[in-house]
């Protein structure tokens, strides 16, 4: 059952799923960081065996994909090149970059073995409050995402990997994480064409090989079904919109249709037209593909055996993984995303060498599974400090205490500048009551945003506010270049901040 993408636990395939490649009924795969491992040497092992089995059964290259889409989404580090992720491209502007970003996307995941990245996003992040996406999006103007995110699409598939536009048909004014529960998304088709649908048209008319349908419901497509289940969703991909493309399902072990249970979910993703149903981390995958022999739909395998007879064989030298021209292109990006919302009058920093800052992070965590920050060491204090030895680091954790609050305010009494960074403060208390609280004490803080710009919305009466949308240390190396007046800060919003004018 050709139609399945596949994953498993362990750095190198089970013996089970080799044989499947051999004999030609497991055709795709879905690697996850930590289950397949999180360097790219691991990756390139695995892939390797992959490949090996196919070859040894006289197969086409199976398609090998995961969630390479920088930013908060990275599921291979260990040396790959860690780019800032959409919003920050978002407010780069720039279509060079966008596509610049997708050549070394393609460039580093083929050198691994990877010939299919679940990128780009292409939700329009309408929602501030939407869970799941934030700075996956490139922002929230349709145009702006469509323009890069074809751009993107372009960069990488002239490396020979090939991208999968998400999610269909677009989940950016959603606030609710299909992860954990079902969403609807109610506009009318007009304001669908106009916002939702219009990225997936630039995608279209720029090639992209893959569309990967999202598990909400849109009543005015169906009424009922989430796209990923849903005919009508397929039917207008397909006729109205004329995507001859591959389709693929979000992971079917996602809460908004595994509720149907998992062997249903999977039947009715495949009746309703899909191509491929991603199982993501569904057990007994193999009894599953056993369940199904015989029920394959012959325009699916066209489609299938189409992408895979276009799939390079021949891989880049393993070398260009984390290349220093890679790193250059990534610090580029960080350096023209860095936003000055308020406050520029007020930098660059200039300090006599005897002042004390202090710099205050949140403890990263992953705040949806479509999220790698947990892994990830926030460096803005360590960046700080390259330019002003005199900084001390401290953290807070998420939904901190207010006694762990007032204790950190105590601590940084005696700072001559503190500098806040912060991730989602919009959705975490704590964090915008430390900011509250420095500015009461006329400490004037200056503040960092590190994920999604709505933070400022928490504490409007801030007077210095950067938005860098990243905590890679790209980012953060790029929001102390203009903090100390090395690089002057060129982004601009690339979406709006709920009640706040800038």
């Amino acid at each position: 059952m050709r139609q399945l993408m596949h994953s498993f636990k362990g750095e190198m395939p089970p013996k089970a799923v080799l044989d499947g490649v051999r004999q030609g009924q497991i055709a795709s795969f879905c690697l996850f960081r930590g289950i397949n491992g999180d360097s790219p040497a691991h990756m390139r092992a695995l892939t390797d065996a992959l490949y090996r089995a196919a070859q040894e059964g006289n197969q086409p290259l199976p398609l090998i994909g995961t969630d390479q889409e920088g930013g908060n989404l990275i599921a291979i580090t260990g040396g790959a090149t860690e780019l800032p992720g959409n919003m920050a491209l978002g407010a780069t502007r720039s279509v060079e970059l966008a596509e610049q970003a997708g050549q070394i996307l393609g460039r580093e995941l083929l050198a691994m073995g990877l010939n299919l990245n679940f990128a780009p996003c292409l939700d329009v992040n309408i929602n501030p409050s939407n869970p799941a996406l934030g700075v996956r999006s490139f922002g929230d103007d349709p145009a702006l995402v469509g323009e890069l995110g074809a751009a993107l699409i372009r960069g990488m598939q002239r490396e020979g990997v090939m991208a999968s536009a998400k999610h269909f048909p677009g989940l950016g004014d959603s606030a609710h994480d299909t992860h954990f529960e079902s969403t609807v998304v109610t506009h009318a088709l007009s304001r669908l064409e106009q916002v939702e649908l219009a990225p997936f048209r630039a995608a279209i008319r720029e090639g992209v090989a893959t569309i990967m349908n999202g598990h909400g419901i849109f009543p005015t497509l169906d009424v009922q079904l989430p796209a990923t289940l849903s005919p009508a969703v397929i039917r207008y991909l397909r006729e109205t919109l004329g995507f001859q493309g591959l389709i693929l399902t979000d992971a079917m072990d996602m809460h908004a249709v595994s509720r149907y249970g998992h062997r249903e979910s999977v039947q009715a993703a495949l009746h309703a037209g899909v191509d491929l149903a991603l199982l993501g981390h569904i057990p007994d995958q193999i009894k599953l593909m056993e369940s199904l022999a015989g029920k394959e739909n012959p325009a699916a395998l066209r489609r299938l055996e189409s992408l895979q007879s276009r799939l390079r064989t021949d891989r880049p030298a393993f070398e260009v993984i984390g290349c220093e021209a890679h790193q250059k292109i990534a610090q580029n990006i960080a350096n023209a995303a860095v936003t000055v919302v308020r406050g520029a009058q007020s930098l660059p920093l200039r300090l006599p060498s005897d002042a004390q800052i202090a710099v205050i992070t949140p403890i990263p965590e992953n705040l949806t599974p479509a999220d790698t920050s947990s892994s990830v060491e926030i460096q803005l204090a360590q960046m700080i400090r390259k330019r002003h030895p005199r900084t001390d680091a401290y953290q807070l954790r998420r939904h901190a205490p207010e006694g762990e609050i007032g204790a950190l305010l105590n601590v940084v009494k005696g700072a001559d500048v503190v500098i806040v960074g912060t991730i989602a403060a919009d959705q975490d208390k704590s964090q915008s009551e430390l900011v509250n609280a420095l500015q009461r004490e006329g400490k004037q803080p200056l503040v960092v945003a590190m994920r999604t710009p709505y933070d400022l919305s928490v504490f409007p009466q801030i007077d210095t506010y950067l938005c860098c949308y990243s905590i890679r240390p790209v980012a953060l190396e790029a929001a102390s270049r203009v903090i100390f007046g090395e690089i002057e800060a060129k982004g601009i919003l690339p979406c709006r901040i709920p009640g706040i004018g800038a």
